[in-house]
């Protein structure tokens, strides 16, 4: 009898990864955007018990298909009617804002103080303003998941899903004069879509040495674009070509991430310490993130070997 009742017991709660898609060339464009977006809502569906759970990897793989979903949107654009697109573009930022603050303070916290913590840990004056730091991070970051939490159970997400998952399901976009190339089938589109956004990217790259900030967070945002929509549509190609790109595709992405993440942890520092007598606590973020301005300060000529990589790879859809 116990063990027919554990076999009744609900499953563990995971955290939701990307399924795989199964894409045929001569699938039409619309059929295959239709899979796609389908496959993306079914990754964000699937994550909302780990969210409610509070589960830091659920936060994060329901803001990758959010944003997966977002880069396909992008990728597609020409092809769907503006209106559209922007609407559906529209309520999937809010969703993934509301899921932001939560996983910045997650990466704030694992990626930024912790590393820094560990490599410092001799200088024990630090100790007292580093633990203060990390706990004030900490409050923080409860106050942001209950408001990822409360953004989940909101009758405006629950309304999102719903007309996205209509829009997707009924293709939608077809009543749209430019949605007449989505007929031709994927295995014809796939390339230059894919051309289209390495374009992005390639432009946003130019003269990558004198970028500001801003300049390079704009090319994160064509490579990590770029990525997801390679992703999606490398089903279609497969082989060493592949992997090859997508590999040194992610590697860079990665740099650019961690340069990202010292930003906003700049950002988090100083809402940290806005209160009176968060003197510790500011030094404390000041000398974190000194220690990983000047970590990135000498992984930069990596990075720059890592992009000129990457722009020298032949794309794996040109044969």
């Amino acid at each position: 009898m116990r063990a027919l009742e554990g076999d009744r017991q609900a499953s563990p709660i995971v955290a939701a990864h990307a399924a795989s898609l199964d894409l045929d060339p001569e699938l039409s464009g619309d059929d295959a955007l239709r899979c796609i977006g389908i496959a993306c809502l079914d990754q964000i569906l699937r994550n909302e018990a780990a969210v409610l759970a509070g589960m830091p990897e659920g936060i994060h793989q329901m803001r990758v298909a959010v944003r997966r979903l977002r880069a396909i949107l992008a990728a597609f654009g020409r092809m769907l009617p503006a209106d559209q697109r922007r609407s559906v573009s529209r309520e999937l930022r809010w969703l993934g804002d509301a899921l932001a603050a939560a996983r910045n303070l997650d990466v704030f916290e694992t990626a930024l103080i912790a590393p820094a913590a560990s490599a410092l840990s001799e200088r024990a004056e630090l100790r007292r303003g580093i633990v203060a730091l990390a706990a004030a991070a900490e409050r923080r970051r409860n106050a942001a998941y209950a408001q990822a939490v409360k953004a989940v159970r909101s009758t405006r997400y629950t309304r999102l899903m719903q007309r996205q998952l209509r829009w997707f399901d009924s293709c939608a976009w077809r009543e749209g004069a430019a949605a007449q190339d989505l007929r031709q089938p994927i295995g014809t589109l796939a390339a230059p879509i894919l051309d289209r956004r390495r374009l992005v990217a390639l432009r946003r790259g130019m003269g990558f040495a004198g970028q500001s900030a801003r300049e390079r967070h704009s090319l994160r945002i064509a490579l990590k674009k770029l990525r997801y929509a390679a992703e999606m549509l490398a089903v279609l190609y497969g082989g060493d070509a592949v992997r090859r790109f997508t590999r040194r595709l992610r590697r860079l992405q990665d740099d650019l991430g961690d340069a990202n993440d010292v930003g906003v942890g700049r950002a988090i520092v100083a809402r940290l310490t806005r209160s009176k007598g968060a003197g510790a606590i500011a030094d404390a973020g000041e000398i974190v993130l000194a220690w990983h301005e000047d970590r990135l300060a000498r992984s930069e000529p990596r990075l720059h070997r890592h992009l000129g990589r990457l722009f020298e790879t032949t794309p794996f859809w040109i044969s």
